[in-house]
């Protein structure tokens, strides 16, 4: 064995893995997956599963709660925000729920994590200096920065696919008489545009690129009675309505290739989450649990830092996913 070239060992050990990838049910484990929040089991933590609904799993099993989850662009880690600590900061895991390591120690509360698209920077809203900013931190916790200083209130940062922008929501912190609006800035604070200013929506929240970072998706209500899915181009243009349905329906999310959209609804009396086409037009309810309990905020767990396959589900996709995949 040692006297052949790299290339035939190479090809060698593809025979040997080949009926290890042969099967659908094999090939559907590296799909991307759903992340979200459930109190479910009576106390809330963060849970995944396949994206028809299936193969469910509970990441975290705190007496505190685990909300918020944030996968990062390489589908290893998991950001979210816990009180296991005693005061509402953001932590990391793996994606399988294991090591999970604080990356903020503050008592004002920090959450709604956005990864920067190459997984080395975290932005976040925190109210660490009296009013509630963007800030922007290295993965690991390290290196601060305040990327905003306005008067009215930003939350919800959302990172743009190429790293350039970071979209957020600003508006008084009564937004009971003012409307919240989605902006859109520079990565480190500079040229700060609004793009729903010129709309007649009342408030807008949770806005969500695109994977190509053409457009952006967004929940908003026309009124105080219901909230809908929008969504416009980057620039805050060709603005459309998504959803119809009665009741609040928000936190939306493209899926890695761009063909759906994850989202949180209580159409039907409790809070679960949904996936519809990027037009709309259908919608598949994804958790159905016993009345009561609550699904909310979806974050899609991309298979790109895992073992991948190709669009046929039958073989690898190349060789250097295959080789730096320990643990599929």
């Amino acid at each position: 064995m040692n006297n052949l070239s790299p290339l035939l060992r190479r090809c060698l050990f593809l025979l040997l893995l080949a009926p290890m990838v042969t099967s659908d049910s094999t090939a559907q484990r590296f799909e991307p997956r759903i992340v979200f929040t459930s109190n479910r089991n009576g106390n809330w933590d963060i849970y995944s599963m396949d994206a028809n609904g299936n193969n469910l799993l509970q990441l975290t099993d705190h007496p505190a709660s685990d909300e918020v989850p944030a996968c990062s662009p390489d589908g290893r880690r998991i950001a979210f925000m816990s009180e296991r600590d005693g005061s509402p900061d953001l932590y990391v895991m793996d994606s399988s729920g294991n090591n999970v390591i604080r990356l903020t120690n503050s008592k004002f509360g920090e959450y709604r994590a956005s990864w920067s698209p190459d997984g080395m920077k975290i932005a976040f809203p925190s109210i660490r200096d009296g009013n509630s900013e963007i800030h922007a931190m290295d993965a690991d916790g390290n290196n601060l920065t305040r990327l905003t200083k306005h008067e009215p209130h930003d939350v919800s940062p959302s990172w743009s696919p190429d790293g350039s922008k970071i979209a957020f929501i600003s508006g008084p912190q009564n937004a009971q008489f003012h409307p919240l609006h989605i902006f859109v800035m520079n990565a480190d604070g500079k040229g700060l545009l609004n793009l729903t200013g010129d709309t007649d929506l009342t408030d807008s929240f949770s806005p969500s690129w695109s994977p190509d970072g053409k457009k952006i998706v967004f929940s908003s209500r026309p009124n105080f009675r219901v909230r809908h899915i929008y969504v416009m181009t980057a620039e805050g243009k060709m603005l459309k309505r998504l959803t119809n349905e009665k009741g609040y329906s928000g936190s939306p999310v493209y899926s890695p290739d761009g063909s759906k959209i994850a989202f949180e609804s209580n159409r039907d009396g409790d809070w679960n989450i949904y996936l519809m086409d990027t037009d709309g037009r259908r919608t598949d309810k994804l958790t159905k649990n016993p009345h009561g309990a609550k699904n909310r905020f979806p974050s899609w767990l991309s298979a790109s830092g895992t073992f991948a396959v190709n669009s046929n589900g039958k073989l690898p996709t190349s060789w250097g996913v295959l080789k730096r995949s320990a643990n599929p």
